[in-house]
């Protein structure tokens, strides 16, 4: 399925949209001054609060951050200043969520400069390539700190991942000599801007890109085709207006409701307009659940659901029709960049996903 980049600059801000096969994947808008994931700053820890074991800590510009002291090796002390990362960004009324474990991602792999040890990506199921990628990381690990080995490392040359990680290391040793010469609190490392975070996601995927200002892309490794009008050749905003709404219609003619509560996401199916073939209920309901299950997987990632996500699919009899659903859904979100796991169907016919929270849902 071949995949593209649309962009568009206006006021000096710029939008980004992935399209595969003329379906919208993703959707971002690039606004600074916001608190967000992967950020590093110099905090300095404010109040403790030991009854729920975390730390209030001030990123600077008036935002706070909820430091768990599960996400330190060590308890700070109040007034202490320290490296912190964020882990979530702010999502309503909740304060961004911080660890100071540090992490910095590459292509090919992810450095932890504080914590020891390898590992391999869980999108890598194949055991004899997961232990080849530990054998990598093992002979490539620096005397200090860890590694990860990512999906995209499985057809790297060692030599480019080698490189890489001695990129990370330069990086890691920059940032602490910026944290040394500043005052607390403050903002160290920001965020990949959003184009190179996307392109370092899709694993190279990308077959091209459109933009209505080639001239603004600097150091891309795709050539940027102009485009007057990316978003609407394309339909964009009207895709994206859709996909936001509450009731959410399938090509079938059956439809999803998605609802947000504080705990998670509630997503019902249902059959609307879809009356199936001649083949029986069952075969029916399989077919909308499967539509259902690839809409889902792609709402999911362009609305930045995360945390828990329960989906009532129409009620099927057969477990070998729950089971066909539930692949299907794997392989729906196989291609999200964020972890997601899918749990199964419960005792009520519900099905249970979690996916990692980054931002905030639209």
């Amino acid at each position: 399925m071949s995949k593209l980049i649309l962009i568009e600059e206006k006021s000096g801000q710029r939008e980004i949209a992935l399209m595969e096969d003329n379906r919208l994947l993703s959707f971002c808008r690039e606004e600074g001054g916001h608190v967000e994931a992967e950020q590093i700053y110099l905090g300095a820890a404010d109040r403790m609060v030991r009854g729920v074991e975390a730390a209030f800590v001030r990123l600077g510009g008036g935002q706070t951050g909820f430091l768990p002291f599960s996400e330190c090796r060590e308890k700070p002390r109040s007034g202490e200043k320290m490296l912190v990362q964020v882990k979530k960004s702010p999502a309503g009324d909740k304060a961004p969520y911080l660890t100071r474990d540090i992490s910095l991602a590459g292509r090919y792999a992810v450095y932890t400069p504080l914590s020891s040890g390898c590992a391999v990506s869980k999108r890598i199921a194949d055991g004899a390539l997961r232990e080849r990628l530990w054998e990598t990381a093992r002979r490539l690990r620096p005397p200090e700190g860890g590694l990860v080995m990512r999906l995209e490392s499985a057809g790297a040359p060692e030599a480019d991942i080698a490189a890489e990680i001695a990129a990370l290391r330069a990086k890691w040793a920059a940032l602490q000599a910026r944290a040394a010469g500043m005052a607390a609190p403050g903002l160290v490392e920001g965020r990949m801007d959003a184009l190179s975070r996307l392109m370092r996601d899709e694993h190279g995927a990308i077959e091209k890109i459109l933009t209505d200002s080639p001239e603004a892309l600097t150091d891309v490794p795709l050539p940027a085709e102009a485009c007057d009008h990316p978003f609407a050749l394309f339909g964009v905003r009207a895709k994206l207006e859709k996909s936001l709404q509450r009731k959410v219609w399938l090509d079938c003619g059956g439809y999803l409701v998605v609802d947000r509560t504080e705990a998670m996401t509630v997503i019902d199916v249902n059959s609307g307009k879809f009356v199936g073939g001649k083949s029986g209920a069952e075969s029916t309901f399989l077919q909308l659940n499967r539509e259902a299950a690839k809409e889902i997987a792609r709402l999911l990632r362009l609305r930045n659901i995360g945390g828990i996500v329960i989906v009532d699919f129409v009620d099927m009899q057969a477990e070998e029709s729950r089971a066909a659903v539930t692949e299907e859904m794997e392989r729906a979100l196989s291609g999200d960049p964020v972890k997601t796991v899918v749990h199964g169907f419960t005792a009520l016919g519900l099905m249970e996903l979690t996916r990692k929270k980054t931002e905030e849902s639209q």
